[in-house]
């Protein structure tokens, strides 16, 4: 399996999951798995992008780590359950179609809740038809996958923002993927954060055991 580099995972991450080769695909999860994604997070991204392979795992985490989705999903538990115990109950002929299997279940119920159906019915849920697909910005191989934040520290100029948070249960090894983002940063090692001193890179360790790497736009540079 290819050895990828630090910067090359962090696109890839970022890239439409169906433009990912399989090999790319496992180095994602044991990356995200590494910088302390919890493992029934990365399980759920999974099964989402089955259905969604448009979307990016950055994406997808990011959805099904939502209140949103997790309201959404602890409902549809709820309405799982309450289908599986009034199928229980309900006396049926000897021969009948076979009950839906839980996935399905929860495939569908999850689409209803978060996407309701049109008020025609008849589509089914809302899951957005459109004659054509947008425009993808996830791949910026010129620029890097910081190249919109890049720009917006440049409106913010002197103005710290969190550039990106590592949760670990060893904390020396968040603060050294922290401190390593920073240098970066400061090195100008970042196509889209160039040239070199135009931007300030810091790192801190949080109260809640995190480390975080912090940004901002100087307005200087080589």
């Amino acid at each position: 399996m290819a050895n990828y580099g630090y910067e090359t995972l962090q696109q890839m991450s970022a890239h439409p999951w169906e433009g990912l080769k399989p090999a790319q695909r496992k180095a994602v999860r044991g990356w995200n798995k590494k910088e302390g994604v919890p493992e029934p997070d990365m399980l759920e991204a999974e099964r989402l992008l089955e259905t969604n392979p448009n979307m990016s795992m950055d994406e997808a985490l990011g959805k099904v780590t939502s209140p949103a989705y997790k309201a959404a999903s602890a409902d549809t538990k709820e309405r799982i359950a309450e289908l599986r115990k009034a199928t229980k109950t309900e006396s049926k002929p000897a021969k009948t179609a076979k009950t839906p299997s839980a996935k399905k279940d929860v495939a569908e119920l999850v689409g209803e809740a978060l996407n309701p159906k049109p008020a025609d019915g008849v589509t089914g849920p809302d899951w957005q038809w459109l004659d054509q697909l947008p425009v993808d910005h996830a791949s910026v191989p010129s620029q890097g996958v910081y190249i919109a934040l890049a720009t917006a520290m440049r409106v913010n100029p002197g103005m710290w923002t969190r550039m990106r948070a590592y949760v670990r249960s060893d904390r020396k090894r968040g603060r050294q993927a922290a401190r390593a983002l920073a240098n970066r940063v400061n090195s100008g090692d970042i196509p889209s954060m160039r040239p070199k001193g135009s931007y300030e890179g810091a790192y801190r360790t949080l109260e809640d055991g995190s480390s975080v790497c912090f940004a901002r736009y100087v307005g200087q540079g080589e």
